[in-house]
């Protein structure tokens, strides 16, 4: 969706940029090409081996730090960096993430059962497994993946304990049939990988930071990939803009609402039929973004 972001923040004043999932550097190369030195970019991305891989090719003038989304608020403020006038998450994984084998987040090539952004800390999934009862196997493919056959995958990765994401598949593939076997797959690598990397948690720490850190008239930008994620900026956004999610039993606000932002986008956008024809892994991004007032 480059020429989407392009445009959100063409508008915005001139200062810091902050591309909060820099991965191989697209989205920071597009606005650097565009808007030369309208922005000081700031690329900022948890996995240190992408952040590795795309340093050679990173422009001039652009710096590279790695760290967790939950950090990056901490950040801005310890190093006094201002203005920040726009900041974007694309939360989706990159190709080079998922055509590595070693790193497990496609259940299409064979490998270890990885799925950590950041290789130096944590369990691998393989290894988390192994700690994990039948419940909170089944809790984690429900409240994460959303899969309807959470408790039957759930059993038999309880009782096979895989430990190769082929394994993984053949089992997921010998309960759900061949032809839901995609959808459920991708909907159980999904749940493991944003459980072993508390994917939510960070998202909502970050965008609950980050907005009063956004000088008036800038913009924060969100790509979100599925319903979990897209659900936490929307209702973030709408808290940020005044919206009280208490109850009618509540005597007094309690929910945080701040009249922080002014929501752009009423519904997500859309990738264009164009894109998706070029890109179908672009296919589930929903853009979101709101400006600050």
């Amino acid at each position: 969706m480059a020429g989407e972001i392009v445009d959100l923040f063409s508008a915005v004043p001139d200062g810091i940029f902050i591309d909060a999932t820099y991965g191989l550097g697209g989205h920071s190369a597009v606005i650097k090409n565009k808007f030369g030195s309208k922005f000081q970019i700031i690329g900022v991305d948890r996995d240190a081996e992408m952040l590795a891989l795309s340093a050679a090719r990173t422009p001039e003038g652009i710096s590279l730090h790695q760290m967790r989304f939950s950090e990056l608020p901490a950040m801005i403020e310890r190093e006094k960096i201002s203005p920040v006038t726009g900041v974007l998450f694309d939360l989706g994984l990159n190709s080079a993430q998922l055509d590595d084998d070693s790193r497990g987040f496609s259940f299409s090539r064979p490998g270890p059962i990885d799925m950590r952004f950041d290789r130096s800390h944590g369990l691998p999934v393989s290894e988390a497994l192994d700690e994990m009862s039948e419940a909170e196997l089944m809790k984690i493919l429900k409240d994460y993946g959303q899969e309807r056959n959470s408790r039957a995958i759930a059993r038999a990765i309880y009782r096979d304990r895989p430990n190769s994401t082929d394994t993984m598949a053949l089992l997921i593939k010998r309960i759900v049939g061949p032809q839901r076997f995609i959808k459920s797959a991708a909907r159980v690598f999904q749940a493991f990988r944003i459980y072993v990397n508390r994917e939510l948690d960070e998202l909502r720490t970050a965008l609950a930071g980050m907005a009063p850190l956004v000088t008036t008239g800038g913009r924060l930008a969100v790509i979100s990939y599925h319903s979990l994620e897209d659900g936490i900026v929307k209702r973030q956004f709408q808290r940020d803009s005044g919206k009280c999610f208490c109850g009618p039993t509540e005597p007094v606000c309690i929910c945080g609402k701040r009249n922080l932002l002014k929501i752009i986008t009423k519904k997500p956008l859309l990738p264009s039929d164009e894109e998706t024809k070029d890109n179908s892994r672009a296919r589930a991004a929903r853009l979101r973004y709101a400006e600050r007032i």
